[in-house]
This record gives C-alpha cells, structure tokens and sequence, in this order.
C-alpha cells in the first residue's frame, strides 16, 4: 500500500450500513454523539437550567415510580433505538419503562420503546424541532410525552388516542397528573421550574 492511499480517509457509511457499533467506537473516542435517521450527529451538553428543570421533574416522577415499584426510570439522555435501519436513536431528558415491559439488558442503547419520555426544550431549540422530537417518540410508540418548556414554564403532555395527536398544556399555576401511565401522580407545574 503507498503513502497516498494510507492518508485517504476512510467511507463514511452509508445511512443504512450506520451501526450501534459505529456510534459506540465514536462515544469511545469521547465524541458526544448520537445516530439520527442514519446519520452520525453531534449533541450538544445541556444547559444547567435545562438540567435543573429535568432533574426537577426526574426526581418527582422518579419518588413516585419508587414508592409505587411501577418499573424503571432512564435519566442522563440514555439513548434508545426508535429505528434499526436507517438507525434513529433518541435520548430523551428523562424515560420511564413499565416493570411488566421491562427486560434485563447488560449494555448498549435501549431496546424497549418507553412507556413515558420527558423532552425539557431549551430557549435555543425550534418549536419545529421539538415537535419532530414529540412526534417521533409518539410514532415510536410512547404512551404519553411531557414537553416542559423553560420559555413558559408550561408542561404539554402529549398522547396518541384512536390515531389522533392529544395535547394538553399545563400553566405554572396548574397541577399536572400522569395519565394512564403514572395513575395518582399530581405535582405543581410550577415546582418543576423553581
């Protein structure tokens, strides 16, 4: 082999050949990235007060499913497999599985669609892009989405009934509940954002 040949990069896959593992080998040499519809992509770290809203609302929902031993709860943007090819991995602020869905896995991104996904959108993101995040977890198979948005300190909880897109918007001087998946759960709107 020459000299020139050694220096050419290398292929980068195409959208359909993208792997979990290409994405790992990437995290491994420290890139913060994810794979959307088949292309590597950079994700950018949180903000604190992003941070803050979602560990807020993590640690509400996260004392409920505790007490009531109702499954599992996913923080830190764990990386879930939405779609294998083209591979689409989302990472959402905070997701919950049902203990009666939930299955052992040692390591890798998740398997399991969630049952709950929070996305905290940030004063930097489109509403077009957090709509194509919603839409995308809900065709996935996600029960219900929460949006807490810091630009209104609202919550929209968002749910598919009969084919159909529901959305309801908590204000911060509202309590919201958790739907069919968190029966019982009720919290001020506006604690997630003090």
């Amino acid at each position: 082999m020459s000299a020139l040949t050694k220096t050419l990069p290398q292929p980068k896959p195409r959208a359909s050949e993208l792997t979990e593992g290409d994405v790992w080998k990437l995290i491994h040499q420290g890139k913060n990235v994810t794979a959307y519809k088949g292309e590597v992509i950079d994700m950018s770290p949180a903000g604190r007060k992003h941070g803050k809203v979602a560990h807020n609302i993590a640690l509400s929902l996260g004392n409920f499913i505790k007490a009531h031993k109702l499954g599992a709860g996913y923080t830190a943007e764990t990386g879930f497999v939405v779609e294998r090819s083209p591979l689409h991995i989302l990472a959402p602020d905070f997701a919950f599985i049902t203990k009666e869905r939930d299955e052992p896995q040692e390591s890798g991104f998740g398997k399991i669609i969630p049952d709950f996904v929070l996305e905290v959108r940030s004063p930097s993101e489109t509403l077009g892009e957090t709509t194509e995040k919603i839409l995308e977890w809900l065709a996935a198979g996600v029960k219900l989405v929460w949006l807490a948005d810091m630009k209104t300190g609202s919550v929209a909880a968002y749910r598919k009934e009969k084919g159909q897109i529901r959305a309801t918007i908590y204000t911060s001087d509202k309590s919201i509940d958790g739907g069919d998946v968190f029966k019982g759960f009720s919290a001020k709107v506006s604690e997630f954002f003090e």
